[in-house]
């Protein structure tokens, strides 16, 4: 896959942006692509939480 690259003032390169929050991902760090969507790290236990609401119980209350 190529990515758009876009230099930074610093040098950096800019590889992608996550969905969720919109901050960049530079050459080099680690992001999960799931769907045809990019998340950075950061927001992964975000995304996981809106995937599974659904399926969300409490202990103790009838499913």
């Amino acid at each position: 896959m190529r990515f758009c690259a876009v230099r930074e003032d610093d040098g950096a390169v800019q590889a992608a942006e996550c969905r969720l929050c919109g901050d960049a991902i530079y050459r080099g760090e680690e992001y999960y692509r799931i769907n045809g969507e990019t998340f950075c790290t950061a927001c992964l236990e975000d995304y996981a939480r809106h995937v599974f609401a659904a399926y969300l119980c409490v202990g103790g209350e009838p499913e």
